[in-house]
């Protein structure tokens, strides 16, 4: 959506310096901008800002002679809640393609938009203004709350991973519960969340899910955590609100999080554990990130400590 510098001077609550009438089309980058372009500029790439072409800048402070600026606490964050307004759609009109096949009591909710291919089954509620990008498949008796954006090969609502062993064999326990994903949710690329077997998973308000996730049954996401790429977490497993979860990390069955848990990439959570929160976890099973370095520190030494104990057991070996 077109805004002027000085619309996006009064979205994002800072001072304008320079032309009020720039009319700006969209975002780039410092090295991509054109006139039409917002960009902004964290302290140590000012000098980059300084030959940016494009129209507007978010900066903290600084001195750009000729160049029409905004000034913010926090240029980043600024930068985001300007490009959800340029980058809005302004078509509110509703389509519904030729091939597309809808039933008269489907529940999509207003300024919804389905995109080409996706499956949304039976009982299935989807809220307002949700996208789902193409192939996204909904299992039956999902509930999607208003704001939700699903990208493309998601698979919502699949059956757990639930056996019972009997014998040698194994026997599929019942996968009968429920999804429901609150407001302003969302779900990376071919990320996958199970319904719980007979309860329901949950993924809370404003939580953002990366490509490549696997949520299994009855896990419980807490309110706007962050979970990147390649993160499995096995049923039953909750999450506190305000979480980050890095790349690859693996959660064990029954396991707690606390909220503000923090747990950097490849991390591990052993089945059943209580993990408190409030600081930065690594490793498996994960500990405080400082007892991790530490610990990795000796074994990077363990070689020459070798050495130097086969030197007093055993001398040097010459005669």
């Amino acid at each position: 959506m077109t805004q002027t510098s000085q619309q996006i001077a009064n979205l994002v609550g800072g001072d304008l310096k320079g032309r009020a009438d720039i009319v700006l089309l969209s975002v780039a980058s410092l090295k991509n901008a054109t006139a039409s372009d917002l960009s902004y500029a964290e302290e140590k790439f000012h000098s980059e800002a300084q030959a940016s072409g494009a129209g507007c800048l978010l900066v903290r402070s600084g001195e750009f002679p000729g160049q029409t600026v905004i000034l913010v606490k926090n240029p980043k964050l600024s930068f985001a809640l300007a490009s959800a307004k340029l980058l809005e759609t302004e078509n509110t009109s509703t389509f519904i393609h030729s091939t597309a096949v809808v039933e008269p009591d489907a529940s999509i909710g207003k300024g919804t938009h389905v995109g080409a291919g996706c499956t949304i089954a039976n009982g299935v509620k989807i809220g307002e203004n949700c996208t789902l990008h193409p192939r996204v498949t909904i299992y039956p008796n999902v509930t999607i709350g208003n704001r939700v954006t699903i990208h493309a090969g998601a698979v919502i609502g699949a059956d757990g991973f639930g056996f019972v062993k009997n014998g040698e064999r194994y026997i599929k326990f019942p996968q009968v519960g429920k999804v429901i994903i609150e407001d302003d949710v969302e779900i990376g690329a071919n990320t996958c969340i199970d319904k719980g077997s007979l309860e329901t998973t949950i993924i809370k308000r404003g939580a953002k899910l990366d490509n490549l996730i696997q949520i299994g049954h009855n896990v419980v996401i807490g309110e706007d955590t962050v979970i990147a790429a390649q993160t499995g977490i096995s049923g039953s497993s909750t999450v506190g609100p305000q979480s980050i979860l890095g790349g690859q990390v693996g959660i064990g069955e029954h396991a707690k999080l606390d909220a503000n848990t923090i747990i950097g990439g490849q991390g591990g959570v052993l089945n059943g554990k209580h993990v408190r929160g409030g600081e930065v976890l690594w490793g498996t099973p994960v500990r405080p990130l400082k007892k991790f370095l530490e610990e990795q520190a000796h074994l990077s030494r363990l070689p020459r400590w070798m050495e130097e104990i086969k030197q007093k057991l055993f001398g040097s070996g010459k005669t």
